[in-house]
């Protein structure tokens, strides 16, 4: 099995599809060595491709290696009914996030669209907290979450949905593969 930090490193790469080194260094608070030399390892086992400046991108052994992981690590959060609750109320959350980020889209970026979109995520954010004393790590999730929806407050408006920065979908939509995963459900039947 992965270390932690292994794990954490290759899930980041997982989730994100392609991802550069400092975006791992952010999403999971690993240290730059410490990512650099996971990636490095990754990438001599064929679980990784180096794409240069772009980053690495997850090839098969990689992801197979992850959900390994997940399914080794999570037996008992996947037996906990209070977790398979937990989800189906974040799935009529879900539903409630979807809707609002299309009308967001949709409407070219609607203040009362991208309101309900942000309501929807500071729930997430709260509901998520619920989830640490068993899922740690989901802290960071927490975090950028927070981080996406203070920037949108700015004014950036990117951080809504853009998916070449940390958007409040993009964090939403990798949380969401991820509690999927741990819970061994597989997205087309929720």
């Amino acid at each position: 099995m992965l270390t932690e930090t292994e794990f954490l490193v290759l899930n980041a790469v997982y989730l994100k599809k392609m991802v550069a080194a400092p975006q791992i260094v952010e999403m999971t608070g690993i240290g730059a060595d410490d990512v650099a030399r996971c990636l490095e390892d990754a990438t001599t086992r064929g679980w990784v491709m180096d794409m240069g400046a772009d980053g690495v991108m997850v090839l098969d052994d990689g992801a197979a290696e992850v959900l390994k992981h997940y399914a080794e690590a999570y037996v008992e959060q996947r037996k906990d009914p209070a977790m398979t609750a937990w989800y189906h109320g974040f799935e009529a959350l879900n539903t409630r996030f979807i809707a609002a980020v299309t009308q967001w889209q949709e409407s070219d970026g609607d203040s009362n669209a991208e309101r309900r979109l942000l309501q929807a995520a500071e729930r997430l954010a709260k509901d998520i907290a619920l989830l640490m004393p068993a899922l740690p790590r989901y802290a960071g999730y927490v975090s950028r979450l927070e981080i996406s929806m203070e920037k949108v407050d700015l004014g950036e408006r990117d951080f809504v949905c853009n998916p070449t920065v940390d958007s409040v979908h993009n964090v939403w939509f990798e949380f969401h593969e991820d509690i999927l995963t741990v819970l061994g459900r597989k997205r087309d039947t929720t």
